[in-house]
């Protein structure tokens, strides 16, 4: 197959790993793959990296009349049908204005990937997207009813949850030695992430034995604050900040417990699939797509969002009970392993491009 995947975002995100694990196992697996990107270092370089890079494109939306003219070059140069996968909508209209410049319009089809838990738009522009897509993927359940709330006009049977994965082998791990409980956060820091809710909980577990590594970065106006915050309340010197961090999976074989207090209502955490992995039991919030594929006291434990109380409760927990921590891990490793492989992903993915 000759798969194009266009990936426009300025930073590098979930959205962004899901597109280059994608595209390396389609490309493992014989086929075609070329990305296109804007040229932002931080997208554009790990699929540089992989050989993956075919070019860069302005990717500006509706108003850029020059990206499906050099999109539709790119497919009348192409021998064979061609499946165009974006992940929003916004390079969706592109990849669809390119397929009606190009000359074999009908060898194209479209595929977007929704990263979002949001409702769907209902103007005319939207909705003539969503008709013209040939297939719109959805991370989660929970982004696939949030965006049918709003009544859109578009055509179910091209709708579809797959579930995200990462490739990343199951690691189930042994007992540590004794000595402070090592959490980790990792992700980006900003506020929608709950890392200031994080370090309220950890001021009120004064008297416990934990550390925390944060592996993530941000703007200053984001993480200044939480760095004074944790000094005023006395912990700054059981944090460790890392900062940006090339392979987080080392830094999970060196944690105990994994802690995700997003605000924001998770489309389907990649970092929550990650530390499962790698048998972590795994703290976090209850408002997003967790619910989907985490039992709560089994692979870990979900709290409210934005409830430092809760929070603390959860990590007092699983700090002072090394057996719960284990049994807890080997269940969040056995989840993964069993229901959120990424073969099962990508054979589920592989069965809609063929589908088409």
């Amino acid at each position: 197959m000759n798969i194009i995947h266009l990936v426009s975002n300025k930073v590098w995100g979930g959205g962004e790993r899901y597109a280059l694990d994608l595209c390396k196992a389609l490309r493992a697996d014989g086929h075609r793959v070329s990305v296109f990107t804007r040229n932002r270092p931080a997208v554009r370089t790990p699929f540089a990296a992989e050989q993956l890079l075919a070019g860069t494109m302005r990717l500006g939306g509706p108003l850029d009349i020059l990206t499906p003219l050099r999109l539709a070059s790119r497919l009348n140069h192409t021998d064979g049908p061609v499946i165009i996968h974006v992940h929003n909508f916004k390079d969706a209209a592109t990849a669809i204005s390119a397929r009606r410049l190009c000359r074999s319009p009908h060898q194209v089809k479209i595929i977007a990937t929704r990263h979002l838990v949001k409702a769907a738009k209902t103007d005319p522009s939207h909705t003539a997207v969503y008709a013209a897509l040939d297939a719109i993927v959805f991370v989660s359940r929970l982004a696939l009813d949030e965006f049918l709330s709003s009544g859109p006009e578009v055509d179910r049977s091209r709708l579809h949850v797959i579930h995200n994965a990462v490739a990343i082998p199951p690691c189930p791990r042994a007992n540590r030695a004794d000595g402070p409980v090592n959490l980790i956060f990792a992700g980006r820091i900003v506020p929608e992430k709950g890392l200031g809710v994080l370090i309220e909980a950890l001021g009120k577990l004064q008297d416990a034995d934990w550390r925390l590594t944060v592996c993530g970065t941000g703007s200053g106006k984001d993480v200044m604050p939480l760095v004074a915050r944790a000094r005023q309340l006395g912990i700054d010197s059981r944090i460790d900040w890392k900062g940006h961090v090339d392979n987080v999976i080392d830094e999970f074989a060196q944690a105990d417990v994994a802690i995700v207090p997003s605000i924001w209502r998770e489309p389907f955490g990649l970092t929550i699939l990650e530390a499962m992995s790698q048998g972590l039991p795994v703290i976090t919030t209850d408002n997003g797509a967790q619910r989907e594929f985490m039992e709560d006291g089994a692979d870990g434990i979900l709290v409210p969002p934005s409830d430092s109380t809760a929070l603390a409760a959860a990590i007092s927990r699983l700090v002072s009970d090394r057996a719960l921590r284990a049994d807890m891990g080997r269940h969040a490793c056995d989840t993964y392993t069993t229901r959120l492989s990424y073969d099962r992903f990508y054979q589920s993915i592989l069965a809609l491009y063929n589908g088409l």
